[in-house]
């Protein structure tokens, strides 16, 4: 008897489980797919360069479209030596720069309907943006106070309007001017300020890099990573190099580019075909951390990871990818619960229906 009446409870206790459960599944699908509206929210919302363009075309009636071109570089003994121009087209020089720079300047200037002479020459865009860099690690040195301190950094050589396509937050100073009174200055992350002096007011202060002096004109926080980091103008980048034995030329591994853009997904292509091969990953930001194009990053499996085999991507890039794989994540399950959500909450409809039938 006792052994029945147990497998009797048994059963009702079953009995209760299956009949709250579509209930407690439902709970929970709404909650995870809460959650994962909230995290998509919030990582989209911590990408500071989805909304460069926005920002630009503010008050004007033309958008803009913020592209990125990412070339490959060779190194002769890894990431203490400068990235150099490869012969294989895969390569971006600061001559390839000048040169697109001149095919989208008659691009905007053909759109707006501006004609100038063949012999005009435009040293900086007008009517739109770009900018360019290379990375490498060196040792820079600081004497403070009675001591000298050292450190390895990755320093980012910059041209252009850098300040435009990477927003940051200025702890003291500001950072390099677009045309520079004097090269030999230098922006330090809050992690390298820190460690050099414990402060992030150290405006006037020097550093030694490349056998020469820099002026600290600045202190930046990026809110990517914990790396030390330092900002020199390409032109530095570009002496070093030709100061070595056999000179190189400096690879430029990122072009950013600000264009005007009158039809959808138009500047893409006007880029493109202002560089001076196909072999490079060009990638549109304006919009890259939306649903779709999330997915088309992601999917198929794999298919990213072979595109960027051989690419050194700068730090925002790596960042940026990072956020779109846990994007993905989230939508993932954001999709698996909404799809349960609606599976159960048919299914109590039904169930209550044939109950009344």
């Amino acid at each position: 008897m006792k052994i029945r009446e147990r497998l009797d409870q048994a059963r009702l206790t079953g009995a209760k489980i299956v009949h709250v459960l579509p209930a407690v599944l439902l709970a929970v699908s709404v909650i995870m797919a809460i959650v994962s509206v909230i995290c998509i929210v919030c990582l989209v919302s911590s990408r500071v360069e989805r909304s460069c363009a926005e920002v630009w075309s503010q008050g004007g009636s033309v958008s803009y479209r913020h592209m990125a071109v990412y070339g490959r570089g060779g190194r002769a003994s890894g990431d203490t030596s400068p990235a150099s121009v490869q012969e294989n087209g895969k390569s971006l020089g600061k001559t390839d720069v000048i040169n697109v720079r001149k095919s989208l300047q008659g691009i905007v200037d053909q759109a707006g309907g501006k004609k100038r002479k063949a012999t005009d020459k435009v040293p900086e865009p007008e009517g739109w943006e770009d900018a360019y860099s290379s990375f490498v690690t060196a040792g820079i040195t600081c004497g403070y106070g009675d001591s000298e301190t050292g450190a390895d950094v990755s320093v980012y050589a910059v041209g252009g309007n850098y300040r435009a396509f990477h927003p940051m937050e200025y702890l003291s100073g500001g950072f390099l001017p677009v045309n520079s009174v004097d090269k030999y200055q230098i922006v330090l992350n809050d992690e390298l300020a820190w460690k050099f002096y414990g402060s992030y007011d150290v405006v006037g202060n020097r550093v030694s890099l490349w056998g020469h002096d820099y002026a600290v004109i600045g202190v930046v926080r990026e809110h990517d990573d914990t790396v030390l980091r330092a900002y020199v103008y390409y032109d530095c980048l570009e002496e070093y190099c030709a100061g070595f034995d056999a000179p190189v030329i400096p690879a430029v591994l990122c072009y950013e580019v600000m264009l005007p853009e009158l039809v959808r997904g138009e500047a893409v292509t006007e880029l493109k075909n202002s560089l001076p091969s196909k072999e490079f990953y060009v990638e549109s930001i304006t919009g890259r951390f939306g649903f779709g194009r999330v997915w088309d990053h992601m999917m198929p499996p794999g298919e990213m990871s072979a595109v960027l085999r051989g690419y050194e991507l700068p730090y925002w890039e790596v960042s940026a990818q990072r956020c779109i794989s846990r994007l993905f994540a989230w939508e993932v399950i954001g999709v698996i619960s909404l799809t349960a959500m609606i599976f159960v909450a048919v299914s109590l409809a039904l169930n209550r229906k044939n109950k009344r039938d």
